[in-house]
């Protein structure tokens, strides 16, 4: 089984902290989540 973990850097769930997301027809779009920072800026609940 494997689990996903997240490092204390706090690192963008959606970009995995690198600040852009691949598009599927090709090129890259800036991380909607993080704004390109890379980093984790919001906390997300899930219930």
């Amino acid at each position: 089984m494997n689990a996903v973990t997240q490092s204390a850097s706090k690192t963008c769930s959606l970009c995995s902290g690198k600040g852009y997301i691949q598009l599927l027809l090709g090129g890259s779009e800036t991380c909607p989540s993080c704004g390109g920072t890379g980093k984790a800026d919001r906390s997300f609940s899930s219930r």
